[in-house]
């Protein structure tokens, strides 16, 4: 049997998210500066310097991470689901925008 786990997010700091996948991801493929990666871990840096990007644009830069980095967050999820003790074979990730709902506008 395949399960789907769906869930719906409607506020993130992207700050604190980029600082929890950072490890799992190429850094290669995260489009901020150098300088500003290595300095992610103090406090403020991120979201002083996400600041000055639209919020549309901060949507597109972790849509995108999680699209090429999905087998390495995949292999991740394994790791983390063995250490729990859950036997699980993970098939898929992804992260879609939605459509805001009508109550939303």
């Amino acid at each position: 049997m395949k399960l789907e786990l769906k869930i719906d997010i409607d506020e993130i700091n992207y700050a604190q998210l980029l600082r929890a996948i950072i490890p799992y991801i190429k850094k290669e493929d995260i489009p901020l500066p150098a300088k500003v990666l290595e300095a992610a871990e103090a406090p403020g840096v991120l979201e002083n310097f996400l600041k000055f990007i639209p919020k549309d644009k901060q949507d597109e830069i972790v849509l995108k991470l999680i699209e090429k980095n999905k087998v390495r967050m995949i292999a991740r999820a394994h790791k983390i689901a063995e250490k729990e003790g859950v036997e699980m074979e993970i098939s898929d990730i992804s992260l879609t925008e939605r459509e805001p709902d009508i109550l939303d506008i």
